[in-house]
């Protein structure tokens, strides 16, 4: 369930498992998060280091079995270190992940893709601190890929009642939710998308769906559906309302 405004994990039914719902960032209220341009200006600080990163992420470079989450000073230590820091922020919305998401989407699907790839081949390694840094890391890349929409739309947009219904092999999600408006004038509406993990938290199917209208003015609830396919077992099922477009 999300309260206005929200989106997030929902609860799957079908099927016998019980996914791990743990919490990537622990919420900090009293935090005030840096201003989107200047968590950008900082992503621009780190060029240098993120040319050498990529590199050596193409290399197949992977996390050792006791790698440190401080470790060494190199390309990929200021690119996780960055990811990393900013989790807390984006994930307790303390800082407005819409409004960065148009500094830096197209830079955040890059590594988002670097990343996903990076903790696929350290997998082997994932009791060590540098993988769990890794995970975070990722996880506010993907966010920020996502393009979410920013706070003030969140006042205005909402998906509530948010569920899901796994088939038999739990390799497709039915997912449904109520979709909210509050609008003062006409304003064109959010899409919606759709993220599939695996128990691994690797995602096994991702998907951008058109709201159930394209237009809204006033106060709506309309009931959205969509069904979504997945490459391996589903353990987790997340939705958000997006500025990304149809996939």
């Amino acid at each position: 369930m999300t309260s206005f405004g929200g989106s997030g994990l929902i609860p799957l039914s079908g099927g016998s498992a019980t996914p791990s719902q743990a919490a990537i960032v622990a919420p900090s209220p009293r935090a005030k998060g840096a201003k989107p341009e200047e968590i950008y200006r900082t992503w621009l600080e780190i060029a240098e280091q993120r040319i050498a990163a990529e590199q050596i992420l193409i290399g197949g470079h992977t996390i050792l079995a006791d790698e440190p989450a401080n470790a060494a000073k190199t390309g990929v230590s200021a690119v996780l270190g960055f990811f990393d820091t900013l989790a807390g922020q984006v994930f307790t919305r303390t800082t407005d992940v819409g409004e960065l998401s148009n500094y830096m989407a197209g830079d955040a699907r890059r590594w988002r893709d670097l990343l996903r790839a990076f903790r696929q081949r350290s997998v082997a390694a994932k009791e060590a601190p540098r993988y769990h840094q890794l995970t975070r890391a990722l996880a506010a890349a993907e966010f920020i890929a996502s393009e979410p929409i920013g706070n003030n739309e969140r006042e205005e947009f909402a998906l509530t009642d948010i569920g899901a219904d796994l088939d038999d092999a739990r390799r497709s999600a039915e997912i449904s939710a109520n979709f909210m408006t509050r609008l003062a004038a006409p304003k064109a509406t959010p899409n919606i998308a759709v993220c599939l993990r695996d128990a691994n938290g690797d995602v096994c199917g991702e998907a951008v769906f058109a709201a159930p209208v394209a237009e809204a003015h006033g106060q709506l609830n309309l009931l959205f559906t969509a069904t979504l396919a997945a490459a391996r077992e589903i353990a987790n099922v997340e939705v958000s309302l997006t500025r990304r477009a149809l996939s």
